[in-house]
């Protein structure tokens, strides 16, 4: 505990508080970057996320707004795969999961 933020911790955006496991591709990528190194797998993850929402949501909806449940829902599930696949790359280029296999 941090006495001169009141006795609260600050946590500051990009500060890493773990040490790397793996070896650092680059301490600080850029958006490109990270969407650069994204792995046939995080295509598949981001993909197979979109695909899964699509179904859902139209079994979810009810009579009427069924496809526009659809829509919002694979919409979704496209924005949550791709931050997972994200998550995945930047993890892979900070040190903290290993790296892709060639």
């Amino acid at each position: 505990i941090n006495a001169e933020y009141g006795g609260f911790v600050r946590f500051a955006m990009g500060i890493l508080l773990d040490e790397p496991k793996f070896p650092v591709s680059n301490r600080a990528p850029s958006f490109t970057e990270t969407v650069g190194n994204f792995s046939a797998y995080d295509t598949l993850r981001w993909s197979g996320a979109t695909a899964a929402a699509l179904p859902l949501g139209y079994a979810v909806g009810a009579r009427g707004v069924r496809v526009p449940s659809m829509v919002a829902a694979g919409m979704l599930g496209c924005l949550g795969g791709f931050m997972l696949s994200y998550q995945a790359s930047a993890g892979r280029l900070l040190g903290m999961l290993p790296p892709n296999r060639k």
